[in-house]
């Protein structure tokens, strides 16, 4: 094995243990509430049905990128529901409390660097 794959392998599972540990952490009953109320204040059609999607994505995104299987298909779509659920969660031009919306700043650019790393899977698998 080389040093570029064994690289790449460890990149790989970071990401994936990133989509992963969220979604084991979204299936708490807290915060399953939590996310239909901020989809369904978001105005996303149908909030519950759009949660459980977000999960099966996750889910499978990072499956794929654990095997090393279909890494196109896992890159696309973790990359738009990254884009996505950034776009829903992390308003942070909207929140009024300075701390609060510094927070949800960092969120939100910390999301475009996992892009990054996406991208990178995406580049690497064509």
């Amino acid at each position: 094995m080389t040093t570029y794959s064994v690289i790449d392998t460890a990149a790989r599972m970071l990401m994936a243990l990133y989509f992963l540990i969220s979604v084991a952490y979204a299936l708490r009953t807290t915060e399953r509430l939590h996310h239909v109320q901020v989809l369904g204040n978001s105005h996303v059609p149908f909030p519950a049905l759009a949660f459980w999607i977000g999960l099966a994505v996750m889910t499978v995104g990072g499956v794929l990128l654990i095997c090393g299987w279909q890494l196109q298909i896992a890159a696309w779509l973790l990359i738009v529901f990254t884009i996505a659920s950034n776009l829903i969660y992390n308003r942070y031009w909207k929140v009024p409390d300075p701390v609060l919306r510094k927070f949800k700043q960092m969120l939100f650019y910390a999301d475009w660097s996992v892009l990054g790393g996406l991208l990178l899977v995406l580049r690497d698998a064509g």
